[in-house]
């Protein structure tokens, strides 16, 4: 996903879409509403061109986001006069024809279209493949959630929050949410910070629509990356802030008015200068996957195990898709003994890519240590056939220690 052209229609939303008429509305609604199939739940009205079964599994599943989101902000649910409307079309042609009735264009990704009347406020999705499909969903079903009870919350709230809940997966089968730390912008946030780039502070807590757009490279991961610190900090005043934050906001100000709201609590109980040092500390404390892999291999030089286990750990809950933790956890396991787990490692990184000749080579040795020698002799022959030029001898120096 475009992360840039994702926030860029998040932004817009609101603006450019808050004056269209009631018209068109209602007609591509009447039009379109015989081919959908429907759920209703506790929170939410869902059309569902996929059927009334795809409706029922998708309402499950946003109403289990409605619950995370509402962990944090403690809403009153109770007085919502009405519920949450939201249509999923099959393909995205059925998507950007009903967009364009109703605004005249169309839209990269996932759209909230509101409203001053919640019955005509809309998110609208299609079909498409996961993990995108969930990320872009809590996106922007935190941004309706989140408008439906303050229509002008501050950006760097609206934005940052809900990068943080695009690591939402739902699993309708065990009926269980999932919600690991979204770290996606870590690295670029780091990598602004590191150059001066960012915003200052009592900017960012104010930020307007036209400024937000004319900085969207740097204002979306600043705005995850202080939600992150204020979500995140061991430092429990900070954790406050964020509370604080949520209870100063007022459902009747406009966007100026409860992003200055938020900006004199930080400088009334925090200090502008002592806020920015804490954020920055934070931000520099966190290490993204290249940091965490420099780490790990320098603490396994250094046979410090217990150091080098957790750097490639945290490296591997950030980037699940590298085969390079796991490689280095097998390893570590096999320094330690531990082969069964040395195996399973080995094998991980195998099926993510790691080079077949350097890892059945491991896998060879790894076997040889346990007496496995049929299955040692299988690894072994992989590994000189995947590379005779770098494993041949080796193979051949490690097959002379075999017992006849």
């Amino acid at each position: 996903m475009n992360k840039t052209l994702f926030v860029l229609f998040a932004l817009l939303c609101v603006s450019s879409l808050a004056a269209a008429p009631a018209a068109p509305v209602a007609a591509a609604a009447a039009t379109a509403a015989s081919s959908f199939g429907q759920a209703s739940g506790d929170h939410y009205l869902v059309l569902s061109e996929l059927g009334k079964e795809r409706a029922t599994a998708l309402e499950r599943q946003l109403e289990a986001n409605f619950q995370l989101f509402d962990s944090v902000f403690r809403f009153d649910a109770t007085a919502m006069a009405d519920k949450l409307n939201v249509r999923e079309f099959k393909d995205k042609a059925g998507f950007d024809a009903y967009l364009g009735q109703i605004v005249g264009q169309t839209k990269d990704d996932f759209v909230y279209l509101h409203y001053p009347t919640p019955e005509r406020s809309e998110l609208l999705l299609f079909n498409k493949a996961e993990p995108d499909f969930s990320a872009s969903l809590a996106h922007q079903a935190f941004v309706q959630f989140l408008k439906h009870f303050i229509p002008n919350p501050p950006l760097w709230m609206r934005e940052g929050l809900a990068v943080m809940f695009e690591s939402a997966r739902w699993d309708d089968k065990a009926a269980k949410l999932d919600f690991q730390e979204n770290l996606a912008w870590l690295e670029t946030a780091k990598s602004l910070k590191e150059r001066n780039l960012f915003m200052p502070l009592d900017r960012l807590l104010t930020v307007g629509q036209e400024e937000a757009r004319s900085e969207l490279d740097v204002f979306y991961p600043e705005a995850w990356a202080f939600v992150s610190f204020l979500a995140n900090t061991e430092d429990r005043a900070y954790n406050r802030l964020l509370w604080d934050a949520i209870s100063g906001l007022r459902k009747d100000a406009s966007l100026e008015e409860n992003g200055g709201t938020v900006a004199k609590i930080v400088k009334a109980w925090y200090g502008l200068a002592d806020a920015e040092k804490a954020f920055a500390d934070y931000l520099a404390s966190r290490k993204t996957f290249p940091e965490l892999v420099a780490d790990g291999v320098r603490q396994y030089g250094d046979k410090d195990w217990a150091e080098a286990t957790k750097s490639f750990e945290e490296a591997q809950a950030l980037t699940k898709d590298s085969y390079v933790p796991g490689y280095y956890l097998g390893l570590i396991a096999y320094a330690k003994n531990d082969f069964t787990l040395a195996e399973t490692q080995y094998k991980g990184a195998l099926g993510l890519g790691c080079d077949p000749a350097i890892t059945n080579y491991a896998l060879g040795v790894n076997a040889y240590a346990q007496n496995r020698i049929e299955d040692a002799k299988a690894y072994l022959a992989i590994a000189r056939k995947a590379s005779p030029d770098r494993y041949g001898n080796k193979v051949d120096e490690l097959l002379a220690k075999f017992p006849k």
